[in-house]
């Protein structure tokens, strides 16, 4: 039986940083990967906010796979000095109760380093892979790699902190794949990179058709590389709507709008 869906009340009731516009970007891109049919992973789940989304996703005959120390001791000095820092107090039974709670079942769980997925999932059988484990570059290296193998042709990878000012070994190994190893960027936001090593356009345009209705996030087109992505990013507050009614009024017929509003205050 496919798990239930999971709401925005449902990943705001999970500790750990998952925003918009992510959430709905997700959603996206796992509506939009399901006709490939495959498998789904998460590289690093914290206590679940992103996995609960990503699993909620899963269909009839397709595995989601998760991967996670949590809170084991990594052989790894650098490694252990960033768990302590940053996923101190994690535990996997957390997890599992957070899953259990908002996604109804749980995900095949691997508790190792990031980097042992590839002997545990399916290669070559996911649409969807979600990157959020070390942020050393070393080991994000070995996630680019782990992504790829595990990833169908058109499959989408989605690695986070990508451009945080304390994670550059995360944007170092991203930007290298895009430059050395034939990752397409597909789109990033505030937060995240979305890319493919399969054709960006089926993508692009479902992620254009979805800030075409979203009132606080817009869309523009960069160009890096030879490739062209997407920046959806917050829209300026001096055009974010002020009334309710504005959301679901074109930004054309405001003016018009309003005065019909004016009017009818008038009359009553």
């Amino acid at each position: 039986m496919p798990p239930r869906p999971v709401t925005d009340a449902d990943i705001d009731s999970i500790v750990g940083a998952f925003f918009a516009p992510d959430r709905d970007m997700f959603r996206t891109l796992l509506d939009a990967t399901r006709g490939l049919g495959g498998d789904l992973a998460e590289l690093g789940v914290l206590y679940g906010a992103s996995a609960a989304l990503v699993g909620a996703a899963r269909q009839e005959g397709e595995v989601f796979t998760v991967v996670d120390l949590f809170g084991k001791e990594s052989s790894d000095d650098s490694n252990a000095a960033e768990n302590e820092s940053s996923y101190a107090g994690l535990t996997r039974a957390a997890f599992e109760a957070n899953m259990m709670r908002v996604v109804g079942e749980l995900p095949t769980i691997i508790e190792d380093y990031s980097s042992t997925i590839v002997e545990h999932a399916r290669l070559g059988s996911h649409r969807f892979v979600h990157v959020d484990a070390s942020h050393l570059y070393e080991h994000v290296v070995g996630d680019v790699r782990a992504a790829r193998a595990l990833l169908k042709p058109d499959g989408i990878v989605v690695f986070d902190d990508f451009r945080a000012e304390h994670t550059p070994g995360v944007a170092a190994a991203v930007w290298q794949a895009v430059l050395t190893e034939g990752l397409r960027p597909v789109a990033v936001s505030p937060h995240k990179f979305y890319g493919t090593w399969g054709e960006v356009g089926t993508y692009q345009e479902a992620l254009r058709a979805w800030v075409e209705g979203e009132p606080l996030w817009t869309a523009e087109w960069q160009s890096v590389s030879g490739h062209q992505l997407l920046r959806i990013h917050a829209v300026p507050s001096w055009q974010v709507p002020r009334h309710p009614w504005k959301r679901f009024v074109p930004v054309a017929l405001w003016p018009a709008a309003a005065k019909v509003r004016r009017l009818i205050r008038r009359r009553h």
